[in-house]
């Protein structure tokens, strides 16, 4: 436990460098919430959580809502998309960004690294979990551990002290 704990702390730590990246993400989705846009998300199975904090749990972001297969007509271009992923690989979701990207929508993504160039250019902020492999290492050489939703919701975190400052201080405008 100890070795997982040591590495997820350099993962989170690793993530107060992306302050200002974060900060820039949470005033667009903001700007979503302000301008009477959405902020959708959307995730694979594994960062199914990170939605349902987003979408339906106390700490949630107003004016949030899930998406889950074909389940969306179109975005505008004061929405906000969310995608909170292990691998940017999933069809639905690729679908989604380029829908999101077609309606000039701004699209966040959770994840690990995107493998396509295309799918990077696509996205306006990337914030990586950094999760690339589990992260204790076993006699065998395997490696187990790999805290996908842990990461999400860290990051979603940050995201949500964000936006909720920013709305707080529009509020009182």
């Amino acid at each position: 436990m100890k070795i997982f704990h040591t590495q997820l702390t350099g993962l989170t730590n690793r993530l107060d460098e992306m302050t200002e990246e974060i900060e820039d993400a949470a005033r667009l989705m903001a700007q979503s919430v302000i301008s009477d846009g959405s902020v959708y998300w959307a995730s694979d199975i594994e960062m199914s959580g990170v939605v349902t904090q987003a979408c339906s749990a106390e700490d949630r972001i107003k004016d949030s809502q899930p998406i889950h297969n074909g389940q969306i007509e179109g975005f505008s271009p004061m929405d906000t998309l969310v995608i909170a992923s292990t691998s940017m690989s999933d069809p639905f979701l690729l679908t989604l960004i380029a829908q999101a990207k077609k309606d000039r929508a701004t699209v966040i993504a959770i994840s690990s690294t995107p493998q396509t160039e295309s799918v990077i250019t696509d996205i306006d902020f990337m914030l990586p979990t950094g999760i690339e492999h589990g992260l204790v290492p076993l006699e065998s050489g395997r490696r187990i551990g790999s805290p996908h939703l842990l990461m999400g919701l860290y990051i979603y975190y940050h995201l949500f002290f964000a936006v909720t400052d920013i709305l707080e201080e529009h509020e009182e405008d």
